[in-house]
């Protein structure tokens, strides 16, 4: 559970089982106690219940109460995502997926202390997106389809679809290089079933309004994202849109860029925890840092290279043609020989 707003938000974990209970408010005696500056939370506010594999979150008779979407509520079942009103306070409910997924839209928007509350806001618009309330709407320097991929997959999985919809490009499958495209937003909309739809502002479909009505209905489970290239390209969606900033702003994040994303391919290729060493971190600093998903793709494709036996081996592991990794290596210096 999160607690807080801006620079004050800090993490509140909740207890482990045998704790079946424990009290929430501003006394010094409460097991997650509330730093209120407007004095509204009450000195024992609230309790935490755990109960049928679930955790409850019950008044108790507090002068300010407890609100869920800005209704007063006697209790409330903790589920991720949801925000909870407590004196001044916004309590936000996070499972451990959730909590990565903080990580990663750092690591997309910056650490610094002023981007606390845009990492807030980034994962409020996933919280409403993923529920169509409102449309996700991505606004930066280049293309953003790839960053878009890279939410879907640390929001939803790898196992949901992800769906691109762009009439100026061939419809296809999904490949390394590019996600599965269609010309029709329909037939789109049809094929992101239960994942996500990516569109760019300046390439919808003819039929843009027939999907956006589609997505009215409750049972219609997509998230719609909408690449822009400015922000005033996202005024239309009423919605504020998330900013990813140029890696030109960010230079003293590089390395702890490089450092995640070389972490992220160790996990997902099951390698040693040392298995990005310093030769490689610096590789991609000198020559693949011009954007994340850039970043990424050297990462994880070094990664490959580096603990497999020959180039075959490494494009398996990837999930590519072996020729197009080796095109790929072709056009750089690595910093290791590859056997083919």
């Amino acid at each position: 559970m999160m607690s807080g707003a801006g620079a004050s938000t800090r993490t509140l974990v909740l207890p482990a089982p045998p704790v079946a209970a424990c009290t929430v408010g501003a006394a010094h005696t409460c097991a997650l106690r509330l730093h209120d500056p407007s004095g509204r939370v009450s000195r024992v506010h609230a309790c935490l219940v755990h109960d049928q594999n679930r955790w409850l979150l019950r008044d108790l008779g507090s002068k300010n109460g407890m609100r869920l979407d800005g209704a007063r509520r006697a209790q409330i079942i903790l589920e991720p995502g949801i925000e909870i009103g407590i004196g001044g306070l916004t309590l936000i409910a996070e499972s451990g997926r959730s909590i990565a997924l903080r990580g990663f839209f750092a690591r997309l928007l910056g650490w610094r202390g002023d981007r606390i509350e845009v990492v807030d806001h980034a994962l409020r618009s996933i919280r409403m997106a993923a529920t169509r309330r409102i449309e996700l709407v991505l606004c930066g320097d280049g293309d953003l389809v790839p960053i878009a991929q890279s939410i879907h997959h640390h929001a939803l999985g790898e196992g949901r679809p992800f769906i691109v919809c762009d009439p100026r490009r061939r419809e296809g499958k999904a490949t390394v290089r590019a996600a599965e495209n269609y010309e029709s937003g329909m037939q789109a909309l049809a094929a992101a079933r239960g994942g996500t739809l990516c569109v760019r502002t300046r390439r919808f479909p003819r039929d843009f309004d027939q999907v956006i009505a589609a997505l009215r209905d409750p049972d219609m489970r997509v998230q719609l994202v909408v690449c822009a290239d400015s922000p005033e390209e996202c005024k239309a969606h009423l919605a504020v849109p998330i900013t990813v900033p140029p890696l030109t702003d960010r230079t003293a994040e590089i390395d702890r860029i490089i450092t995640e994303y070389a972490e992220e391919a160790i996990a997902r290729l099951g390698l040693p925890r040392n298995g990005f060493p310093g030769v490689d971190r610096a590789w991609v600093r000198e020559h693949a840092a011009s954007s994340l998903p850039e970043i990424e793709k050297g990462t994880l494709r070094l990664a490959a290279l580096r603990h497999s036996p020959n180039l075959t081996h490494a494009a398996a592991r990837l999930g590519m043609a072996p020729v197009s990794l080796s095109r790929w290596i072709d056009r750089r210096q690595l910093p290791m020989a590859v056997v083919p």
